[in-house]
């Protein structure tokens, strides 16, 4: 019966479509009956056939051509200043390209090598003489050189010294994060005498299965911190003091709800440890790393970081502990390091399931004035930009915040504030200090003891930002259309994207940038 049915009712429908038809072909309503019944299957005609994969397959294409179109949108046409032009006419400009560093990176340096590699590659094919590529072990080894160098000195801008030890004249500075399972790769290309951008250029790429980290276990909250407590202190000969900065996502800066929380459990761990520990650690103090704003005004900071100069000022004993968190599809990866006054660090690195982690929590964070890939230092004037919480810091309503800049050469400073609300005011210079001239190496407090306001947060929390640019004379002329209102007044551009191209945008000047995220809570 179904099926007497089924064949009456096709019948009809051929019918009815036949008649329709022919108003198809005199109107151009209607698709032709040919047109339709090639849709069905001969052999069972009620259903469509299925699509041909070769015909309904998208294009793909290849990581090659990825790479080719990245080199040439960075070399094709980009904003040179005059000073590079007048380069290009005489000489043959040298490029080198920034290398990743295994804790900026959500997957393992040797995957991100291979991006990289295919990166360079055509770029030196793109470059065709034009230019001189810095060559990749030349590149690492001075990097390294760098870093044991840093070790030392703390220095406050390892991009510019890359960039003198290289002597280049343009750097490829990249990122890479993960987009579910693509790697979106963005390179921007700066001029290293003006810190000019000039170019950038972003491509996504499909990851290869066998590099598909999937998470074969991993541990609770608690298991982690209890794990990492033990790792970190169990080869520590001294604890006096552990000063906490928290775990920020990524490396945004950023200071989340499940940054907090696995923060208070991992203190508790540590507090646990110690009291049942060994005697060199069961007396250690355990605090937030904030300095009051009399003392950090007192800070010396000529060659030393905010945080390197407090734990030289302890003495032996004392630790900051800070880390960061790494959403992945199963799990979240934990990365600590606990670090002394040489700058010496115990890492430890661990992973907690997702489904052991209290789903009121927050992993990803609120939007931040600055976008991550804007907010490394750039340029070529070494700007240190610190708070009285060190770099990346978080505050509760109610505390106050100090601010230190400081430059190695002789350079104008302006700086601006953008509030979580898009509010965007200089905050220096101001009617309290005038001119934004700064000798090299002389430390700037904002606000500093002749300045009469401060720096406390009130609600609501939120994520809020600091932007400090550096120029080799003084643009306050040249600012006044764009960004001409008074301090602590709100400016008319937008966002921290328009603020920054005012900057940018500026003839026959040497510019550099650096910024500070800071959640509130």
């Amino acid at each position: 019966m179904n099926r007497v049915v089924l064949c009456l009712v096709l019948s009809a429908w051929l019918f009815v479509s036949g008649a329709l038809s022919s108003l198809s072909a005199e109107e151009g309503v209607i698709p032709s009956v040919e047109q339709s019944v090639s849709e069905y299957r001969s052999d069972k005609p009620w259903r469509k056939k299925d699509p041909d994969p070769k015909k309904d397959k998208k294009k793909t294409v290849s990581a090659s051509k990825k790479f080719k179109t990245m080199a040439r949108a960075l070399l094709g046409q980009p904003h040179w200043s005059e000073r590079f032009l007048s380069l290009l006419d005489r000489d043959t400009p040298k490029i080198a390209i920034h290398p990743f560093q295994a804790d900026e990176l959500p997957i393992s340096l040797e995957e991100a090598q291979i991006y990289v590699n295919g990166f360079t590659q055509a770029l030196v094919r793109e470059a065709d003489g034009r230019y001189a590529v810095v060559a990749r072990k030349e590149l690492g080894a001075l990097v390294q050189d760098i870093n044991e160098m840093g070790m030392r000195s703390e220095s406050e801008n390892p991009l510019g010294d890359l960039i003198t030890r290289a002597r280049s004249d343009l750097l490829a500075v990249g990122t890479l994060s993960l987009k579910g399972d693509k790697i979106l790769l963005a390179y921007k290309m700066v001029e290293t005498e003006t810190g000019r951008i000039v170019s950038s250029s972003q491509q996504a790429f499909a990851r290869k299965n066998e590099a598909i980290s999937k998470a074969h276990g991993g541990l609770s909250v608690n298991g982690a911190a209890q794990k990492a407590a033990g790792a970190l202190l169990r080869d520590v000969n001294f604890v006096r003091k552990i000063m906490v900065q928290g775990i920020r996502y990524q490396t945004s800066g950023i200071h989340t709800g499940f940054g907090r929380y696995f923060t208070g459990v991992l203190v508790d761990s540590l507090r646990q440890y110690a009291a049942s520990g060994p005697r060199n650690i069961n007396s250690m103090e355990i605090s937030d790393f904030i300095i009051e704003e009399e003392q950090f005004r007192g800070l010396q900071l000529s060659a030393n970081s905010v945080e390197r100069a407090t734990l030289s000022q302890d003495g032996q004993g004392s630790f900051i502990l800070k880390g960061t968190y790494w959403p992945f599809e199963e799990y979240v990866e934990i990365r600590l390091s606990l670090e002394n006054e040489k700058g010496a660090a115990h890492v430890w690195r661990g992973r907690i399931v997702k489904s052991e982690i209290p789903p009121e929590l927050d992993l990803l964070p609120p939007p931040s004035p600055i976008a991550q890939e804007e907010t490394n230092p750039l340029g070529p004037i070494d700007l240190y930009l610190s708070s009285n919480k060190g770099n990346d810091p978080s505050y509760k309503v109610g505390q106050k915040m100090v601010l230190s800049v400081r430059t190695t050469v002789d350079a104008y400073i302006g700086c601006y504030y953008l509030q979580a609300d898009g509010m965007i005011f200089r905050i220096f210079p101001n009617r309290f200090m005038k001119s934004g001239f700064l000798n090299g190496g002389f430390t700037q407090n904002i606000p500093s003891a002749s300045m009469p306001f401060a720096f406390e947060f009130t609600p609501p929390s939120g994520v809020e930002a600091v932007k400090c640019f550096a120029t080799d004379h003084d643009v306050a002329k040249d600012l006044t259309t764009a960004l001409g209102q008074a301090a602590f007044k709100p400016l008319s551009v937008a966002n921290e994207r328009q603020l920054t191209k005012v900057y940018r945008s500026l003839p026959n000047v040497l510019l550099s940038e650096a910024s500070l995220i800071i959640s509130v809570e």
